[in-house]
Protein backbone atom coordinates (compact mmCIF):
# COMPACT_ATOMS: atom_id res chain seq x y z
CA UNK A 1 0.00 0.00 0.00
CA UNK A 2 1.11 3.60 -0.55
CA UNK A 3 0.22 6.34 1.59
CA UNK A 4 1.21 9.93 1.40
CA UNK A 5 1.60 12.76 3.86
CA UNK A 6 3.08 16.46 4.10
CA UNK A 7 4.42 18.19 7.29
CA UNK A 8 7.63 20.54 6.88
CA UNK A 9 7.02 22.41 10.33
CA UNK A 10 9.83 21.71 12.40
CA UNK A 11 7.34 21.75 15.84
CA UNK A 12 5.22 19.31 13.96
CA UNK A 13 8.22 16.68 13.57
CA UNK A 14 7.37 14.29 16.51
CA UNK A 15 3.89 13.91 14.26
CA UNK A 16 5.58 12.94 11.24
CA UNK A 17 7.90 10.88 12.98
CA UNK A 18 4.80 8.88 15.13
CA UNK A 19 3.16 8.61 11.47
CA UNK A 20 5.84 7.11 9.82
CA UNK A 21 7.28 4.00 12.80
CA UNK A 22 3.54 3.32 13.47
CA UNK A 23 3.04 2.58 9.91
CA UNK A 24 6.17 1.01 9.57
CA UNK A 25 4.91 -1.44 13.16
CA UNK A 26 1.67 -2.16 11.87
CA UNK A 27 2.30 -2.71 8.05
CA UNK A 28 5.79 -3.43 7.48
CA UNK A 29 5.49 -3.45 3.38
CA UNK A 30 3.79 -0.11 2.94
CA UNK A 31 5.39 2.83 1.85
CA UNK A 32 5.00 6.62 3.30
CA UNK A 33 5.48 9.30 0.08
CA UNK A 34 6.87 12.70 1.45
CA UNK A 35 7.33 15.60 -0.31
CA UNK A 36 10.70 16.95 0.92
CA UNK A 37 11.44 20.01 -0.83
CA UNK A 38 11.38 22.26 2.16
CA UNK A 39 12.21 19.74 5.36
CA UNK A 40 14.62 20.51 7.37
CA UNK A 41 18.19 19.16 7.54
CA UNK A 42 16.61 17.37 11.08
CA UNK A 43 13.75 15.85 9.20
CA UNK A 44 15.74 14.92 6.31
CA UNK A 45 17.61 12.92 8.03
CA UNK A 46 15.80 10.96 10.42
CA UNK A 47 13.65 10.33 7.54
CA UNK A 48 15.78 9.32 4.83
CA UNK A 49 17.03 6.29 7.31
CA UNK A 50 13.31 5.16 7.92
CA UNK A 51 12.85 2.04 5.68
CA UNK A 52 9.64 2.57 4.85
CA UNK A 53 9.61 6.20 3.67
CA UNK A 54 10.24 7.76 0.17
CA UNK A 55 11.29 11.44 -0.04
CA UNK A 56 10.13 13.06 -3.35
CA UNK A 57 12.13 16.66 -3.63
CA UNK A 58 10.43 17.23 -6.81
CA UNK A 59 6.89 16.73 -5.14
CA UNK A 60 5.04 19.78 -4.55
CA UNK A 61 2.04 21.97 -4.88
CA UNK A 62 2.05 25.66 -5.61
CA UNK A 63 -1.18 26.18 -3.15
CA UNK A 64 -1.57 27.57 0.51
CA UNK A 65 -0.39 24.92 3.09
CA UNK A 66 -4.23 23.80 3.66
CA UNK A 67 -5.06 22.96 0.33
CA UNK A 68 -2.32 21.26 -1.21
CA UNK A 69 -4.13 17.03 -0.85
CA UNK A 70 -5.33 17.13 -4.50
CA UNK A 71 -2.06 18.62 -6.40
CA UNK A 72 -0.21 16.12 -4.45
CA UNK A 73 -2.50 13.13 -4.67
CA UNK A 74 -2.85 13.86 -8.42
CA UNK A 75 1.22 14.15 -8.80
CA UNK A 76 1.34 10.54 -7.18
CA UNK A 77 -1.22 9.08 -9.56
CA UNK A 78 0.58 10.26 -12.75
CA UNK A 79 3.69 8.47 -11.20
CA UNK A 80 2.30 5.44 -11.73
CA UNK A 81 0.75 4.34 -8.17
CA UNK A 82 -2.55 2.40 -8.87
CA UNK A 83 -4.73 3.95 -5.34
CA UNK A 84 -2.54 6.35 -3.22
CA UNK A 85 -4.30 7.34 0.51
CA UNK A 86 -3.58 10.99 1.83
CA UNK A 87 -2.61 10.34 5.80
CA UNK A 88 -2.71 13.66 7.87
CA UNK A 89 0.72 13.72 9.25
CA UNK A 90 -1.41 14.11 13.09
CA UNK A 91 -2.67 10.65 12.29
CA UNK A 92 -1.19 7.48 13.69
CA UNK A 93 -2.12 3.92 13.16
CA UNK A 94 -2.82 0.78 15.86
CA UNK A 95 -3.36 -1.90 13.54
CA UNK A 96 -2.99 -2.81 10.15
CA UNK A 97 -5.11 -0.90 7.59
CA UNK A 98 -5.39 -3.59 4.71
CA UNK A 99 -8.99 -4.57 5.74
CA UNK A 100 -10.36 -1.06 4.81
CA UNK A 101 -8.82 -1.34 1.41
CA UNK A 102 -9.11 -4.89 0.38
CA UNK A 103 -12.05 -5.29 -1.87
CA UNK A 104 -12.27 -1.51 -2.93
CA UNK A 105 -13.15 -1.11 -6.23
CA UNK A 106 -10.82 1.37 -8.57
CA UNK A 107 -14.01 3.76 -8.60
CA UNK A 108 -14.31 3.64 -5.02
CA UNK A 109 -13.05 6.80 -2.92
CA UNK A 110 -12.27 6.24 0.77
CA UNK A 111 -12.85 8.63 3.35
CA UNK A 112 -12.76 9.52 6.94
CA UNK A 113 -16.21 10.32 8.77
CA UNK A 114 -15.88 13.31 10.81
CA UNK A 115 -16.76 13.14 14.32
CA UNK A 116 -20.35 13.70 16.29
CA UNK A 117 -21.40 17.25 15.35
CA UNK A 118 -25.37 18.39 16.10
CA UNK A 119 -25.24 20.68 13.94
CA UNK A 120 -24.61 21.60 10.46
CA UNK A 121 -23.33 17.89 9.70
CA UNK A 122 -23.34 15.67 6.28
CA UNK A 123 -23.15 16.77 2.67
CA UNK A 124 -26.31 18.42 1.90
CA UNK A 125 -25.23 21.65 3.36
CA UNK A 126 -21.66 21.63 1.40
CA UNK A 127 -23.21 20.67 -1.57
CA UNK A 128 -25.37 23.87 -1.80
CA UNK A 129 -22.79 25.83 -0.70
CA UNK A 130 -20.28 25.37 -3.45
CA UNK A 131 -23.18 26.12 -5.78
CA UNK A 132 -24.30 22.17 -6.95
CA UNK A 133 -27.73 20.72 -6.70
CA UNK A 134 -27.74 17.90 -4.25
CA UNK A 135 -27.48 14.19 -5.79
CA UNK A 136 -27.63 12.51 -2.24
CA UNK A 137 -26.77 12.96 1.21
CA UNK A 138 -23.80 11.10 2.50
CA UNK A 139 -25.78 10.71 6.15
CA UNK A 140 -21.92 12.02 7.43
CA UNK A 141 -19.68 15.23 7.28
CA UNK A 142 -16.82 13.95 5.59
CA UNK A 143 -13.42 14.11 7.30
CA UNK A 144 -10.24 14.59 4.97
CA UNK A 145 -7.96 12.90 6.97
CA UNK A 146 -7.91 10.16 5.22
CA UNK A 147 -8.47 9.94 1.08
CA UNK A 148 -7.71 6.94 -0.85
CA UNK A 149 -8.00 7.80 -4.43
CA UNK A 150 -6.90 6.09 -8.08
CA UNK A 151 -6.95 7.48 -11.62
CA UNK A 152 -10.68 7.05 -11.81
CA UNK A 153 -10.70 10.07 -9.14
CA UNK A 154 -8.75 12.87 -11.65
CA UNK A 155 -12.11 14.55 -12.62
CA UNK A 156 -12.84 14.51 -8.77
CA UNK A 157 -9.53 15.84 -8.17
CA UNK A 158 -9.34 18.84 -10.69
CA UNK A 159 -12.61 19.78 -9.26
CA UNK A 160 -11.93 20.08 -5.80
CA UNK A 161 -8.49 22.15 -6.94
CA UNK A 162 -10.24 24.25 -8.87
CA UNK A 163 -12.97 24.90 -6.02
CA UNK A 164 -10.31 25.16 -3.80
CA UNK A 165 -9.36 28.45 -6.03
CA UNK A 166 -11.90 29.54 -6.53
CA UNK A 167 -13.74 33.00 -5.33
CA UNK A 168 -16.50 30.95 -3.99
CA UNK A 169 -14.03 28.92 -1.55
CA UNK A 170 -13.35 32.35 0.05
CA UNK A 171 -16.92 33.77 0.33
CA UNK A 172 -18.94 30.25 1.02
CA UNK A 173 -21.13 30.03 4.09
CA UNK A 174 -18.96 28.80 6.85
CA UNK A 175 -21.70 27.38 8.74
CA UNK A 176 -20.92 24.74 5.74
CA UNK A 177 -17.29 25.43 4.01
CA UNK A 178 -14.50 25.74 6.40
CA UNK A 179 -11.97 23.93 4.80
CA UNK A 180 -10.87 21.63 1.71
CA UNK A 181 -12.78 18.54 3.24
CA UNK A 182 -15.67 20.41 3.31
CA UNK A 183 -15.22 21.14 -0.53
CA UNK A 184 -14.71 17.33 -0.72
CA UNK A 185 -18.01 16.35 0.71
CA UNK A 186 -20.56 18.79 -1.10
CA UNK A 187 -18.50 17.60 -4.67
CA UNK A 188 -19.20 13.78 -3.25
CA UNK A 189 -23.04 15.47 -2.83
CA UNK A 190 -23.56 17.21 -6.07
CA UNK A 191 -24.93 15.49 -9.50
CA UNK A 192 -21.66 15.59 -11.42
CA UNK A 193 -19.79 13.22 -8.23
CA UNK A 194 -23.22 11.60 -7.13
CA UNK A 195 -22.58 8.18 -8.79
CA UNK A 196 -18.90 7.57 -7.57
CA UNK A 197 -18.94 5.05 -4.60
CA UNK A 198 -17.63 6.04 -1.17
CA UNK A 199 -16.31 4.16 1.39
CA UNK A 200 -15.31 5.49 4.90
CA UNK A 201 -13.70 4.63 8.21
CA UNK A 202 -16.60 5.04 10.64
CA UNK A 203 -15.50 7.55 13.63
CA UNK A 204 -15.49 6.08 17.19
CA UNK A 205 -14.93 2.83 15.76
CA UNK A 206 -12.94 2.88 12.45
CA UNK A 207 -11.14 6.18 13.46
CA UNK A 208 -10.67 8.12 16.68
CA UNK A 209 -11.08 11.48 16.19
CA UNK A 210 -8.84 13.52 19.43
CA UNK A 211 -10.43 16.98 19.15
CA UNK A 212 -13.80 17.67 21.52
CA UNK A 213 -14.42 14.99 24.09
CA UNK A 214 -17.32 13.71 22.09
CA UNK A 215 -15.64 13.16 19.17
CA UNK A 216 -14.78 9.43 20.88
CA UNK A 217 -17.58 9.22 23.60
CA UNK A 218 -17.73 7.14 26.32
CA UNK A 219 -20.27 4.31 24.68
CA UNK A 220 -17.28 3.94 21.87
CA UNK A 221 -14.25 3.52 24.45
CA UNK A 222 -16.24 0.64 26.18
CA UNK A 223 -16.91 -0.67 22.82
CA UNK A 224 -13.26 -1.26 22.12
CA UNK A 225 -13.42 -3.97 24.53
CA UNK A 226 -15.62 -5.93 22.15
CA UNK A 227 -14.10 -4.70 18.58
CA UNK A 228 -10.70 -3.18 19.52
CA UNK A 229 -8.91 -0.25 19.47
CA UNK A 230 -9.72 2.23 16.28
CA UNK A 231 -7.08 1.46 13.97
CA UNK A 232 -6.53 5.15 12.98
CA UNK A 233 -6.20 8.22 15.86
CA UNK A 234 -6.21 11.66 14.94
CA UNK A 235 -4.89 14.20 16.66
CA UNK A 236 -7.00 16.73 15.20
CA UNK A 237 -7.44 19.19 18.40
CA UNK A 238 -4.82 19.24 20.40
CA UNK A 239 -1.25 18.81 19.58
CA UNK A 240 0.13 18.13 22.81
CA UNK A 241 3.67 17.40 21.41
CA UNK A 242 4.10 21.04 21.18
CA UNK A 243 3.46 21.82 24.77
CA UNK A 244 6.15 22.85 26.96
CA UNK A 245 6.37 20.13 29.86
CA UNK A 246 4.88 21.58 32.80
CA UNK A 247 2.65 24.07 31.28
CA UNK A 248 -0.90 24.88 31.57
CA UNK A 249 -1.89 22.79 28.33
CA UNK A 250 0.31 20.08 29.00
CA UNK A 251 -1.23 19.25 32.14
CA UNK A 252 -4.59 19.82 30.77
CA UNK A 253 -7.21 16.79 31.12
CA UNK A 254 -7.33 16.89 27.32
CA UNK A 255 -3.56 16.77 27.11
CA UNK A 256 -3.04 14.14 29.94
CA UNK A 257 -5.55 11.54 28.73
CA UNK A 258 -5.15 11.97 24.82
CA UNK A 259 -5.74 9.34 22.78
CA UNK A 260 -3.03 10.26 20.64
CA UNK A 261 -0.41 10.93 23.46
CA UNK A 262 -0.88 7.31 25.16
CA UNK A 263 -0.52 5.65 21.77
CA UNK A 264 2.48 7.41 21.18
CA UNK A 265 3.66 5.98 24.75
CA UNK A 266 3.95 2.55 22.72
CA UNK A 267 6.57 4.21 19.99
CA UNK A 268 8.89 5.42 22.90
CA UNK A 269 11.64 3.70 21.65
CA UNK A 270 11.15 4.34 18.13
CA UNK A 271 11.81 8.14 18.49
CA UNK A 272 15.01 10.30 19.37
CA UNK A 273 15.04 10.75 23.41
CA UNK A 274 14.66 14.14 22.96
CA UNK A 275 11.27 13.96 21.28
CA UNK A 276 9.73 12.04 24.36
CA UNK A 277 9.51 14.54 27.18
CA UNK A 278 5.85 15.16 26.00
CA UNK A 279 4.62 11.51 26.58
CA UNK A 280 6.83 10.77 29.42
CA UNK A 281 5.85 13.47 31.85
CA UNK A 282 2.09 12.10 33.17
CA UNK A 283 0.40 13.51 35.77
CA UNK A 284 -2.01 11.84 38.47
CA UNK A 285 -4.70 11.35 36.30
CA UNK A 286 -2.97 10.25 33.65
CA UNK A 287 -1.12 7.30 35.89
CA UNK A 288 -3.80 6.35 37.55
CA UNK A 289 -5.74 5.85 34.24
CA UNK A 290 -3.29 4.14 32.99
CA UNK A 291 -2.42 1.41 35.88
CA UNK A 292 -6.13 0.89 35.69
CA UNK A 293 -6.26 -0.04 31.62
CA UNK A 294 -2.51 -1.14 30.91
CA UNK A 295 -3.85 -2.39 27.47
CA UNK A 296 -6.41 -0.08 26.31
CA UNK A 297 -5.31 3.67 25.66
CA UNK A 298 -8.92 4.20 24.81
CA UNK A 299 -10.25 3.58 28.05
CA UNK A 300 -7.59 5.56 29.72
CA UNK A 301 -9.19 8.38 28.55
CA UNK A 302 -12.75 7.35 29.97
CA UNK A 303 -13.54 10.57 31.85
CA UNK A 304 -13.06 12.48 29.02
CA UNK A 305 -15.80 10.16 27.03
CA UNK A 306 -18.06 10.62 29.63
CA UNK A 307 -17.79 14.49 29.93
CA UNK A 308 -17.80 14.08 25.97
CA UNK A 309 -21.16 11.92 25.46
CA UNK A 310 -22.91 14.24 28.18
CA UNK A 311 -22.10 17.48 26.22
CA UNK A 312 -23.55 15.55 23.11
CA UNK A 313 -26.63 14.45 24.92
CA UNK A 314 -27.29 18.48 25.59
CA UNK A 315 -26.78 19.27 22.47
CA UNK A 316 -29.05 17.02 20.84
CA UNK A 317 -31.22 18.70 23.57
CA UNK A 318 -31.01 21.99 22.91
CA UNK A 319 -31.19 21.53 19.09
CA UNK A 320 -34.96 20.46 19.69
CA UNK A 321 -35.30 23.66 20.51
CA UNK A 322 -34.10 25.32 17.56
CA UNK A 323 -34.11 25.08 14.05
CA UNK A 324 -31.39 23.02 11.98
CA UNK A 325 -30.89 23.24 8.75
CA UNK A 326 -32.78 20.44 7.11
CA UNK A 327 -31.82 19.47 3.15
CA UNK A 328 -33.18 17.23 0.19
CA UNK A 329 -32.16 15.60 -2.57
CA UNK A 330 -33.05 17.64 -5.48
CA UNK A 331 -32.81 20.77 -3.66
CA UNK A 332 -30.44 23.19 -5.85
CA UNK A 333 -28.50 26.21 -4.62
CA UNK A 334 -31.38 28.73 -6.35
CA UNK A 335 -34.04 26.97 -3.02
CA UNK A 336 -36.05 25.01 -6.11
CA UNK A 337 -38.06 22.38 -5.24
CA UNK A 338 -36.81 19.05 -3.11
CA UNK A 339 -37.16 15.84 -4.24
CA UNK A 340 -37.39 12.60 -2.11
CA UNK A 341 -36.11 13.17 1.63
CA UNK A 342 -32.50 12.25 2.22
Amino acid sequence: MDFLTFEDREQDLPALMLLAVSLYRVSPGSRLHVPARDLGPRALDWLGHQPNVVLHRDLWAEDTFWNIKPYLLEQMLARGIPRITWLDADLMLTADPAPFFQGLSDDTILVAQEGFRSRFAGTGGRTLSIGRTIARELGYTVNSCVVSVTARHRPLLDRWKSFLRSDLYQTADRRFIVGDQDVLGGLLGSEEFGQTPVAALRTGRDIAHDMLPGDFGAFQRIATLAHGEPRFVHAQGRKTWRYATGSADATALQSQLSLHRHWAKTHRADLPADQTAWITHDGPLSLLMTRLFPRSPSLRGLPIGLIGSTLNLAYILRNLMRRNPTFRVGQSPEGGSPATPT
